[in-house]
């Protein structure tokens, strides 16, 4: 398919045209529910203009990670739901559009089902938040063997690992001295997190630990498990309790400065916790505000920036606690950046079609997940691609697989991952591209209908274009011991990929300068 290189500039560091359309719709819904639940946990990034992302040197691997693993994992995997969110009343009528009427909400709030309108009534799988918290007996992970994760990782080229030591269910896992949901309490004390690290540093990858600012079973009595957006948009909506009953009663003022006290003890002993048990963690991936309200008297009694930095000097911080921190967060599909960004970011996103743990759904397809790589990349932007282990601990066939041929694909085009940066402002490519010293990698992708069917081989024959004012040495297909026709003509180098040598999951054209 010949690109018109004007048009082509124009959608620089853009993906194909089909699925920059399928992102846009991805975007009008996707988006819409991930910033409600951004706003519910109260996530507001760069809240603090002055601060500068950390110059210690244990740090600066961060900018050039290019691709790591999340791996969201909690009890929620023993009823292959997703994590913490299924315990909120009212979702799936919140992200309606059309909204819901005025009338039709007073109609589900006085028949008093506030499961109404989820998908789970659909598979008799609703949860009220005591019965999600219930799973906690059942969670017991016989399969659990970190290592054939952090080996799967490794082998697809990633280079950092971020797991959910505690997602906002509150569930957390290693034995924590603070708090009584966590492994201390279950499974007889084993520390899940410990082994994770443990494999990390077996095979040489950075150490990520996600902990969720808020956490909803410490929370339970003081909060209303209606979803924050319905509140919002509707009045008259009663507090929900965790059997999803409206409260009867309410707490003093004293009883409330109490808890976010405790809040503060809580969170601070767990931090310390994870941040001096388990040797050199890499980072820290914050995902919400405390539970405490923005100019409480509690906050100063909360582990402070400067404390995480004097425990781990070296760590890399996410702003999804203090509304500021070391890099930029992105999340969804819907979110996949467009222009280069000027500082640290990254993008996470899961593997999963639907839901980021285990929920028993397959795939992406490899082409569409390595496609989101190649986009970021170009625009300097690490990948955090998402898998949820089952309730055993491990990874189905399907995540597997799809991990092995992202693998497959890396050992031929690694080299334009790693290391890599966009192209400079002087230099245009018809597609994604980037560049390390003497060469211009350029991403030769297939188009996607959807995340979940792969491309159909043969691929047309593709030309793609790249302005530089550099003298070419070279052009070469990585992986392929064949001559690649171009020309160049004022600077701009015109290449040929024939059909027959493009594989199923992209190319990378090798543009070597003298």
């Amino acid at each position: 398919m010949k690109k018109n290189i004007w048009y082509s500039i124009g959608l620089l560091c853009a993906i194909s045209s089909s699925t920059v359309a399928q992102i846009n719709k991805q975007e009008s819904e996707e988006q819409r529910r991930i910033k409600a639940e951004h706003a519910q946990i109260g996530i507001a990034d760069n809240a603090k203009s002055d601060y500068e992302h950390t110059t210690n040197p244990g740090a600066q691997w961060y900018p050039q990670a290019g691709f790591g693993m999340f791996i969201h994992w909690s009890i929620a995997s023993v009823s292959e739901v997703d994590l913490s969110w299924p315990m909120m009343a009212g979702t799936q009528l919140a992200w309606r559009n059309p909204k819901p009427t005025n009338e039709e909400i007073q109609a589900y709030v006085k028949k008093g089902d506030f499961f109404a309108g989820h998908d789970c009534e659909k598979t008799n799988s609703c949860l009220t938040p005591n019965q999600y918290w219930n799973q906690a007996k059942k969670f017991n992970p016989s399969s659990y063997d970190p290592d054939t994760w952090i080996k799967l990782a490794k082998e697809a080229g990633m280079t950092y690992v971020v797991l959910t030591a505690r997602h906002h269910d509150g569930f957390a896992l290693w034995p924590s001295r603070y708090g009584n949901f966590n492994t201390k309490n279950y499974m007889g004390g084993r520390d899940l997190v410990k082994e994770y690290v443990a494999a990390c540093r077996k095979y040489g990858l950075k150490v990520g630990i996600y902990y969720s600012g808020p956490d909803w079973y410490f929370n339970k009595d003081f909060q209303s498990f209606m979803y924050w957006r319905i509140v919002q948009n509707y009045s008259n909506l009663p507090e929900l309790d965790p059997d999803l009953r409206p409260r009867t009663t309410e707490k003093t003022e004293a009883e409330k400065q109490q808890h976010y006290n405790d809040v503060a003890a809580y969170l601070t002993g767990q931090l310390e916790e994870l941040l001096t048990n388990y040797g050199k963690i890499d980072m820290i991936w914050f995902d919400g505000r405390p539970d405490i309200p923005i100019g409480n008297s509690a906050w100063k009694k909360l582990i402070t920036m400067e404390r995480i930095h004097q425990l781990q000097p070296g760590i890399v911080v996410s702003p999804r606690f203090y509304g500021y921190g070391d890099y930029k967060t992105l999340e969804g599909d819907g979110a996949l950046p467009a222009t280069v960004q000027n500082d640290w970011t990254e993008l996470c996103t899961t593997a999963e079609t639907r839901g980021w743990g285990y929920t028993a759904t397959p795939a992406k397809s490899p082409a569409f997940s390595i496609n989101e790589l190649a986009v970021c990349r170009a625009n300097n932007t690490n990948l955090l691609l998402n898998y949820g282990p089952d309730k055993n601990g491990v990874f189905s066939k399907d995540m597997a697989d799809h991990l092995r041929a992202i693998a497959a694909w890396m050992k031929v085009n690694e080299s334009a991952i790693k290391g890599t940066h966009a192209l400079s402002a002087e230099e245009k490519a018809s597609v994604p591209a980037v560049a390390n010293e003497k060469h211009r990698y350029l991403f030769v992708m297939p188009e996607t209908k959807n995340n979940a069917t792969a491309p159909e081989l043969p691929l047309p024959a593709e030309t793609v274009t790249l302005k530089t004012l550099h003298p070419i040495k070279n052009v070469r297909l990585l992986g392929q011991n064949v001559n690649m026709k171009y020309e160049v003509n004022d600077g701009l180098v015109t290449i040929q990929i024939p059909s027959e040598v493009r594989t199923i999951n992209g190319d990378v054209v090798d543009v070597i300068l003298k």
